[in-house]
């Protein structure tokens, strides 16, 4: 388990903009059934335990001026203007507590599945699952092997493995996570192709009604010489 040290925030402490200058990040703890602390987060450490992947899921036990507190990250706020972190909000937990989290689905076996090695693509549905579990149960990832998957595949919740204890929050359902569709690229060629075709038929279609025009033209000149022959006869006789 991760643990850190923060301060108390009292009056003293100053404003929140002066904490933000400090290179401090104001936040506070709250939790059934207990009163909410003020305290106060050096900010290049939490960046840190932002980025380190997993936040939201993670249990951090805090260092309170030498008091211990579990908390689990629930809500960051950011400036409007700067995105600068200005402030978070931590739940305080026991073992037994009950949370919600979100959790990352990772696959596993990608370059030996059947389904991508024929030129499908893995399309996530859901990035993220939201479950429920005790404080001392939550999941680092959920996985799924793709080892024996192929085009047209739906991966459901069903078939990813729980640990004993968490479920989903969603239960009217077993929805999907991910499905493993077939490749764009050859419906687009098949698109192009018929544009192609399509043109070759214009350009084919053209050239007849050209053909069926000059012969027209050539008819009626035909005519007019035999016309103007004929008169020529006559006025010799």
């Amino acid at each position: 388990m991760l643990n850190y040290k923060v301060t108390y925030r009292s009056k003293d402490s100053g404003s929140t903009k002066s904490l933000l200058n400090k290179g401090m990040v104001p936040g506070i703890i709250y939790g059934k059934n207990t009163d909410p602390t003020k305290i106060a987060f050096e900010d290049k450490v939490l960046q840190k335990l932002m980025y380190s992947g997993g936040f939201y899921s993670k249990i951090i036990e805090l260092d309170i001026d030498g008091k211990k507190e579990k908390v689990l990250p629930k809500e960051l706020q950011y400036h409007p203007v700067t995105d600068k972190l200005i402030h978070f909000d931590f739940l305080r937990v026991q073992d037994d507590t009950k949370v919600t989290v979100e959790v990352e689905v990772v696959f596993l076996n990608r370059d030996n599945c059947p389904g991508l090695k024929k030129g499908g693509v893995l399309n996530l549905v859901r990035r993220l699952v939201e479950l429920s579990c005790n404080a001392n149960n939550i999941p680092e990832k959920l996985q799924f092997d793709l080892i024996s998957s192929d085009i047209g595949d739906a991966i459901k919740i069903s078939s990813i493995e729980l640990p004993d204890g968490v479920q989903p929050t969603i239960t009217d359902r077993d929805f999907v996570v991910a499905t493993l569709v077939p490749p764009t690229v050859e419906v687009e060629e098949t698109e192009e192709e018929d544009s192609e075709t399509e043109g070759e038929d214009e350009k084919t279609d053209g050239d007849t009604q050209e053909t069926t025009e000059d012969k027209k033209e050539g008819s009626l000149e035909d005519k007019k010489e035999r016309s103007t022959g004929e008169s020529a006869e006559d006025k010799s006789k």
